[in-house]
């Protein structure tokens, strides 16, 4: 059976052109101009992919990806995103929903062809490692941060039934506390805390060599484009509007774990989670780095590129690892052609955070490395 794409965008020139090339590799292909179709198209039918347009006549495409990730289908179904050059603010907004991959318009037909495909087979090889109905947080231990208690026992009780271990903690002091002397596996952890918000407490764990690989989710009880911004870079894994019936809370949660679990079973299958690696080391500054701050020295080709990406150092390592992700580049040992491989990934990647100047300069110092230079020259 032919992979099933939904692609929302109120261009007919662009609909067709999207048309053509995915049929062409064999796909098969829905289109939609509206939110409100592709709402009552989503309904009732599965799709294996979805290609959304950022701005849509009766709506954004962010919020119709966040729709698809609170659907109570369990099985992850990779987003990508297209937007104008312009629009970094809704690419930044991208990270914090989730999507798989965000693409300017024009577009390379060639590429988005090529990454639907990818995403669609590791949809179809999660399928089949982990089953679509299977429970994959039994013995996952997590941390839950909130100040309610009322809120904070609902949420155990949630996890507990599907299967996960539960330490409750009632500020962020109490949660860093905690992860000093317990190992865990994620972190769901209210915004608005008294003492230390959710924020705060996320920002000093991805600092931290020992906690920053731990996945975070954070909390919220109102809808702030500039919360999940921040989230994004800082490195939090979700933030999710907080409800009594805890199904958008559950549905993350599921998603969150079902790659990682994936991984372990088939090595093949890259993680879709955008936080940083296990062996990643933690910034040691808040200083930003420009092309020119590369050292003759450095360690591997993967700390070259990242301080010639001029990202800040917040930021940097866990954004390069993205984008090698995306192209399916394993980010700590690649060679110069692995990342010949990734320019277009990280390329995309850094227009995210910096001006078309600032990007361009950086991915003409990553070029360089990819060409095998040692150094690049300032």
């Amino acid at each position: 059976m032919k992979p099933q794409v939904l692609i929302v965008d109120d261009s007919l020139a662009i609909r067709m052109d999207l048309r053509g090339l995915l049929r062409g590799a064999g796909f098969q292909v829905t289109a939609c101009e509206t939110r409100a179709l592709a709402q009552k198209v989503l309904r009732s039918k599965t799709f294996s992919l979805a290609i959304l347009d950022v701005l849509l006549p009766d709506g954004d495409g962010i919020e119709l990806l966040r729709e698809i990730r609170a659907a109570t289908d369990p099985v992850h179904t990779p987003v990508i995103l297209l937007s104008t050059e312009t629009e970094v603010k809704h690419r930044i907004q991208a990270l914090g929903a989730e999507a798989d991959e965000y693409l300017g318009k024009p577009y390379d037909g060639n590429y988005l062809v090529l990454r639907a495909a990818e995403l669609v087979s590791q949809r179809s090889t999660v399928l089949r490692a982990t089953g679509a109905g299977a429970s994959i947080a039994t013995g996952k231990k997590v941390l839950v941060v909130d100040d309610s208690p009322t809120y904070r026992a609902a949420l155990a009780q949630l996890l507990r039934q599907g299967g996960c271990d539960v330490i409750p903690a009632q500020s962020g002091e109490e949660a860093l506390s905690l992860l000093a002397v317990e190992r865990v596996d994620c972190v769901i952890m209210d915004l608005l805390m008294p003492g230390m918000g959710g924020l705060e407490a996320a920002r000093r764990m991805k600092r931290s060599g020992a906690l920053c690989h731990i996945p975070v989710i954070l909390l919220t009880g109102h809808e702030d484009a500039g919360t999940r911004e921040e989230g994004a870079e800082i490195g939090v894994d979700d933030v999710v509007l907080k409800t009594p019936e805890l199904t958008l809370l559950k549905t993350r949660l599921r998603s969150l774990f079902r790659p990682r679990a994936a991984q372990g079973t088939e090595a093949a299958v890259p993680s879709r989670r955008a936080g940083p690696p296990l062996d990643e080391a933690p910034p040691s500054s808040h200083a930003r780095a420009g092309p020119s701050s590369v050292a003759p020295a450095a360690d591997s080709l993967f700390d070259q590129v990242v301080a010639a990406s001029g990202l800040s150092s917040v930021i940097g390592p866990s954004t390069i690892v993205r984008a090698c992700r995306r192209a399916g580049i394993a980010p700590r040992s690649m060679s110069p052609e692995d990342l010949h491989r990734a320019l277009p990934a990280i390329h995309e990647t850094l227009r995210l955070f910096l001006n078309e100047e600032d990007s361009s300069r950086g991915i003409a110092a990553i070029s360089l490395l990819a060409r095998g230079a040692t150094q690049v020259p300032s």
